[in-house]
Order: structure tokens, then C-alpha cells, then sequence
């Protein structure tokens, strides 16, 4: 089983090709392209010799992230789904961040969406994960809610230095900065787990993870 995972959350654009079978990627592209990489998206996949054809399920990064790039992925994500009769899994940037800790606790997942720090708080049990808090701005309000607890910190490395001012106003316990630029390879591996569940996403209700409001 051969899945197609595209993250699309932010300018980082990328894309994973993933063999069920022997359990790794085969492929796994990325680039900082901005809007023009989904624009040039099936040349790229020309390019790199990829069949879509070939492929037996797609997954796809729901956000939260940049609302354009977010739209654009998952609109074609779900037409190829459509059209070639294939499952689609679907993903959240915070549940692909749930993939790389290892230890039971309540988890502070950080992104930055445009000036905003965008956050969620995952629970992590011998019986798996749990979405606690969902994907809202970081607001002042929101860092008060957050002074009782005790949390473990779940940031990408190129976010980690800009988020330090922030961080040492926050009761962190442990933090784990991820040493990566995309999810699509972690995206992946949530679709295979959903698959072996039968958790395909509905096509007609999937839709992009926004933090506020689309303008």
C-alpha cells in the first residue's frame, strides 16, 4: 500500500511517499515555494516520476496553518481522492507533533501562523492521545489559563528561538523541539494507523482546521 501525505500548512511545503509495507518513505520532497508549489504541484510529482495512479490512499495536513495553502492542499488532496476512487486520511499539524514524544503528560503544541503563536494541549495516556484544547491563538487570555498546570513543550526548531520570550512566562516542564521543517512523513504514518482502524475521512466533510475565523 503506497500512501501520498501533504503537508501544506505553512510555506514549507511538502510531500511524502510512503510504502505500507516495508514501513518507510520512499520519497519525501519538500520546498519553500509558497503558493506556486501547489500551483505546479502534478509537475512536480512528473518530475519526480510519481503516478498518483498508483497510489492506494492520500492524506493530508488539515491545519491549523496558513488558511490559502491550507485550502488550496486539501481541495486537491480530496479531488484526487474523488476521482481516482481512493481513501483519504486527514491530519492536524499538532496530532503529527503527538508522533515524537514518548512520555505521559499534558503537551503545549506551538506553531506561528502569520504574527500569530497558535496553540493546542494534548493529553498523553497508556490508552493513547486526547485533544484537549483546540488549535486557538495564544492570546494573553490564553497564557493566563495556563499558569496552574505543568506542560511539556512540543515546537519545531524554527520556531523555538522566536518562542523563548514567551516560553519563560509558561509553567514548561520539558521541552521537545522537533528537528524538522514538514509533516507529510508523520502524516503518513497517522493515515497507515487510521487505515489498519478503517478511519477514512468523508470527502464531502473534510475541511481545513482554521484557528480563527477565514477571512
Amino acid at each position: 500500500m503506497l500512501i501520498l501525505s501533504l503537508d501544506s500548512s505553512y510555506s514549507y511545503h511538502n510531500f511524502t511517499l510512503w510504502d505500507e509495507e516495508k514501513r518507510v518513505s520512499v520519497l519525501h520532497y519538500g520546498e519553500e515555494r509558497g503558493k506556486k508549489f501547489l500551483e505546479v504541484f502534478p509537475k512536480i510529482l512528473e518530475d519526480l516520476k510519481v503516478d498518483v495512479k498508483s497510489v492506494d490512499a492520500f492524506a493530508v495536513n488539515l491545519g491549523p496553518g496558513y488558511s490559502t495553502s491550507l485550502r488550496v492542499g486539501v481541495a486537491s488532496f480530496k479531488t484526487y481522492a474523488q476521482v481516482l476512487g481512493k481513501p483519504l486520511y486527514t491530519y492536524t499539524t499538532f496530532e503529527g507533533f503527538t508522533k515524537f514524544a514518548t512520555s505521559e503528560g499534558e503537551y503545549l503544541t506551538v506553531i506561528k501562523v502569520s504574527r500569530y503563536w497558535v496553540y493546542g494541549i494534548w493529553e498523553k495516556t497508556f490508552e493513547g492521545w486526547r485533544e484537549m484544547v483546540k488549535p486557538s491563538a495564544l492570546d494573553e487570555e490564553a497564557i493566563e489559563s495556563l499558569l496552574g498546570k505543568r506542560l511539556n513543550l512540543i515546537i519545531p526548531y524554527h520556531f523555538a528561538e522566536e518562542f523563548e520570550a514567551v516560553e519563560k512566562r509558561l509553567p514548561i516542564r520539558e521541552k521537545l523541539v522537533l528537528p524538522l521543517r514538514g509533516l507529510s512523513e508523520a502524516g503518513a504514518v497517522i493515515a497507515y494507523e487510521k487505515s489498519r482502524r478503517g478511519a477514512a475521512a468523508n470527502i464531502f466533510e473534510v475541511e481545513p482546521v482554521y484557528f480563527r475565523p477565514p477571512v
